[in-house]
């Protein structure tokens, strides 16, 4: 059976586990639906990072709001500025109005109603990567027709031709297309239909990985990454309606103009409590504001935004950097979940991206967005390969339903599966 979110969460030993949640269909408010099925609720920004964003509102490196070590205390710094950890007043908390209470299901329907859901899924997940089939398996039953000798040298660089242009990638197709060569001369492999369920079987076993989601701790706190629109206020918005028990929302994202506002309609229409400032705030006052509110307030998981942010930009991946050090401070072994979005059409780009964030961030878990709108799927196999981080959820689309946790063998089987 594919994963499911009923055993996709990790808990504490001694929490009795709960009923899988229910879901809506509707997007948020004001959400535009692109022509593909992207992911834009409000206006997300280019996928650009305005010129020298450093310079204009983000915050100092150095402007920590706890008291620095010895060895920071000696890096360079700025003239001083105001401290920013202790506001005139009170940080903003929206409060939301809970949404009507949903008709739970019958106790006997649960398993019926999760094996409904998941075949669902999985046709969500088919149609979603419809156009990175197309763009390869095309290519790939041509060559696999005339499969007939594991040791035809020039059927597999055919194949190593076809999976690189699908942006497998380089170091990945080597490695993948070499264990298929050498399975298929140990098994002594003369038919196309056989090698097809073993490139399935090699695919399913380079995604493989740790996929749960640690919500074991009170509050879990889990701090989403990325660059500009790869819809990571969406996914919070979204992955808050499937974690079990209360939820708290931190608007890090103090740069973009519409951000702190996507953040709370979210809050809005999924009953989360939203811990904001001004826009130009400092981020890692955010988040050690709504760390000390999640533990006041008993909160079970508190999920932090942060904006946007070019890899390539050296003083914004610092303030980053800045900003996972402040809540180890405030909550030692914290954050326990880093997720990072990755736009699947970028391609290659967010292969490298994945691999700067994961320098600065310490990734536990990609989330893979907008595979419906793109014929590079294959990114998936790239990052599962050479970023050491498992991919967790993906995303086909913009509704509530369309993210679901990563299954390794069922995105094998939907992406090879019709070769």
């Amino acid at each position: 059976m594919a994963r499911s979110w009923r055993n996709f969460f990790r808990r504490s030993k001694d929490e009795p586990e709960e009923q899988g949640p229910t879901t809506e269909t509707e997007a948020p408010p004001d959400a535009e639906a692109s022509a593909n099925g992207t992911e834009s609720p409000v206006a997300d920004p280019e996928p650009v990072t305005p010129e020298d964003p450093s310079e204009t509102v983000a915050p100092s490196v150095e402007d920590e709001p706890v008291e620095p070590s010895q060895e920071e205390a000696a890096e360079p710094v700025e003239p001083p500025r105001e401290e920013v950890l202790e506001p005139e007043s009170e940080p903003e908390v929206v409060e939301a109005l809970p949404e009507p209470t949903a008709v739970e299901e019958a106790p006997d329907a649960g398993a019926a109603a999760e094996e409904q859901e998941s075949a669902g899924w999985f046709g969500r997940l088919r149609q979603g990567l419809s156009r990175s089939r197309e763009s390869f398996v095309g290519q790939l039953n041509a060559a696999v027709a005339e499969f007939k000798d594991a040791e035809d040298e020039e059927f597999w660089e055919r194949v190593e031709e076809i999976l690189v242009s699908s942006d497998v990638g380089v170091p990945t197709t080597a490695k993948l297309v070499a264990e298929l060569e050498q399975e298929a001369l140990r098994r002594n492999i003369t038919s196309g239909a056989e090698l097809k369920r073993l490139m399935v079987e090699h695919a399913t076993k380079m995604l493989e990985g740790p996929v749960e989601l640690d919500i074991s701790h009170k509050p879990t706190v889990i701090l989403m990454v990325g660059v500009n629109g790869t819809g990571k206020t969406t996914t919070i918005g979204k992955l808050s309606r499937f974690l079990p028990g209360t939820t708290m929302f931190a608007a890090g994202d103090t740069f973009r103009a519409a951000a702190i506002e996507q953040l709370q309609q979210w809050g809005e229409r999924t009953g989360t409590p939203v811990i904001a400032r001004d826009r130009g705030a400092d981020a890692a006052a955010v988040a050690h504001d709504s760390i000390q509110a999640a533990r006041r307030e008993g909160t079970d998981v508190l999920l932090i935004d942060t904006a946007g942010r070019l890899h390539t930009k050296v003083n914004l991946m610092a303030e980053l950097d800045k900003v996972h050090r402040v809540i180890g401070r405030q909550m030692p072994g914290a954050p326990h979940e880093v997720l990072m979005t990755v736009d699947a059409t970028t391609g290659q780009n967010g292969l490298r991206q994945a691999k700067m964030f994961q320098e600065v961030a310490g990734l536990t878990g990609i989330i893979l967005t907008k595979l419906d709108g793109t014929a590079k799927g294959g990114i998936a196999l790239a990052i599962a390969n050479e970023v050491g981080v498992p991919i967790k959820l993906v995303s086909v689309g913009e509704k509530v339903e369309d993210l679901h946790p990563f299954d390794a063998r069922e995105f094998a089987e939907a992406l090879f599966g019709d070769l």
